[in-house]
C-alpha cells in the first residue's frame, strides 16, 4: 500500500523526532545517544558535547566527558576528513568504509605542507613507541615527542600528522585531561571493534543513518558520508522490513521501516518545541538540502563565512529562527540572541527555559539578551 506524499513541515517534524530532539529520549546515557546517531559532527568539542546533552535531559557536561574517559566515546575522522564523535566500537568499520575516500589527494596536501610519506611513517613509529601499553598524551606532549625524534612537524603540519595517523588507523582522540582530549592508540583503546564486509557496512550505514535522520534522500546520505551515489543508493535500497520509500518535495525520501508507525508527521510537540542547539548540530549538518528547517535566505546568518563554520542555532516551529552566542562572566554566562525573524510571544517566553537547560548542562547561570528583531 502506497503512502501519501510527505510535506515539507511533515519532513521537519519527523526529523526532529528521529534526531531525538522531540519526544522521549532515545537512550538513557551519552554513548547510547551517539550510537543512535552513528556519528555526530564534532570539530568543536564543547559544541559536540552539548549536541549529546541536548538529547539527554538532565545530563551534564561532566557526564559526556566521563563517557570519553571510560572509552565508550571517541573522536576521530571517520568520513569526509571531518571530526565526528562515535561510539568506540563503530569507528573501525566506518574508517574502513569511508576513510579511503578522505585520503584521496593526500599527496597534494603533503606537497603544500612540505611533507613526504617517509616522515609520516616515522611519526607513526613515534606514536607507537610513545603510546604502546596504554599510554596517552596531550597535543603538546605529542609535539614534544615529534621534536625529540627530530621531526619538524609544528603548526599545520602537527595537526595534519594527527589527522593522517588517525585516518589511517593508528591514533584517535579519547580520554580527557583538564578538559583536553588525549591521543591514544586506536587498536588498544577500542576493545570490541565491529567489523563488516563492504556490503554489510553499506547496509549498516544506510539503516542507521535513516534511524537518526529520516526522512532523507540519497543526496543527503551522499553529502553526509562522503561516499559516491552508487554506494549510497545501495546503502538506501528499499527492502521490506528494513527501508521504505515515500514521495515528497525534492524526493523520493527514504525511511527506516516502521518510522511512520513509530513517529508522528503531524506532531504538535514538534511544532511547539523551542530548542537551543549547538554549532554543527546534525539538525542541519545531517542533510545536503536544509530548506525544510532553514530558510535559504538565512543560510549565511548561520554560516557567515560560507566556509562551514556554523553558529549555535535557535529552533522554533521546526525551523532555525536565530543564533545564540555565549560570553562567560565571573558568575554567569551572557547569551546574546540574534533573531532572523520576528519572534512570536509564545516562543520568546519559552526561549529562556531552553537556554537554562544548556546552563544547567554547562554548570552556569545564564543571562539572556535579545537582538533587535526579538
Amino acid at each position: 500500500m502506497s503512502r501519501p506524499p510527505l510535506t515539507i513541515p511533515q519532513i521537519a517534524r519527523l526529523r526532529l523526532q528521529s534526531l531525538g530532539l522531540v519526544g522521549a529520549p532515545l537512550a538513557d546515557e551519552p554513548t547510547g545517544i551517539v550510537r543512535h546517531h552513528l556519528a555526530m559532527q564534532a570539530q568543536d568539542f564543547k559544541a559536540s558535547r552539548w549536541a549529546v546533552g541536548s538529547r539527554l535531559p538532565g545530563s551534564t557536561d561532566a557526564a559526556i566527558l566521563a563517557a570519553y574517559d571510560a572509552g565508550t566515546l571517541v573522536r576521530s575522522w571517520p568520513m569526509r576528513g571531518t571530526v565526528h564523535v562515535v561510539a568506540a566500537e563503530d569507528l573501525p568499520w566506518m574508517m574502513e568504509l569511508m576513510g579511503p575516500k578522505a585520503l584521496s589527494g593526500v599527496e597534494r596536501r603533503w606537497e603544500y605542507l612540505g611533507i613526504v610519506e617517509e616522515v609520516m611513517e616515522r611519526a607513526r613509529d613515534v606514536a607507537v613507541q610513545l603510546l604502546s601499553g596504554g599510554g596517552r598524551c596531550t597535543r603538546e606532549e605529542w609535539g614534544a615527542a615529534l621534536e625529540e625524534a627530530g621531526l619538524d612537524l609544528k603548526g599545520l603540519r602537527s595537526y595534519h600528522t594527527i589527522w593522517y595517523l588517525s585516518q589511517t588507523g593508528t591514533l584517535l582522540q579519547g580520554p580527557t585531561r583538564d578538559g583536553e582530549q588525549e591521543l591514544v592508540l586506536m587498536d588498544e583503546w577500542i576493545r570490541n571493534p565491529r567489523r563488516f564486509s563492504r556490503d554489510e557496512a553499506l547496509r549498516e550505514l544506510g539503516v542507521r543513518y535513516l534511524q537518526a535522520r529520516g526522512p532523507a534522500t540519497v543526496d543527503d546520505l551522499t553529502h553526509w558520508s562522503g561516499l559516491g551515489k552508487i554506494d549510497c543508493r545501495k546503502a538506501l535500497a528499499p527492502e521490506e522490513g528494513v527501508i521504505e520509500v515515500v514521495d515528497g518535495p525534492g524526493g523520493p525520501y527514504h525511511l527506516a521501516a516502521g518510522t511512520l508507525e513509530r513517529l508522528d508527521p503531524d506532531s504538535a510537540d514538534a511544532d511547539a518545541a523551542v530548542l537551543a542547539l549547538p554549532a554543527f548540530d546534525e539538525h542541519l549538518l545531517g542533510y545536503r538540502v536544509r530548506d525544510a528547517v532553514l530558510d535559504p535566505a538565512h543560510a549565511t546568518l548561520v554560516d557567515p563565512g560560507r566556509n562551514g563554520v556554523f553558529r549555535w542555532t535557535l529552533v522554533a516551529d521546526g525551523r532555525v529562527v536565530g543564533t545564540w552566542k555565549r560570553t562567560p562572566r565571573a558568575r554567569r554566562t551572557v547569551i546574546d540572541i540574534t533573531p532572523f525573524v520576528r519572534i512570536p510571544a509564545r516562543v520568546r517566553k519559552a526561549v529562556p527555559g531552553a537556554l537554562e537547560r544548556w546552563g544547567a548542562f554547562a554548570g552556569t547561570e545564564v543571562e539572556v539578551r535579545w537582538g533587535e528583531k526579538g
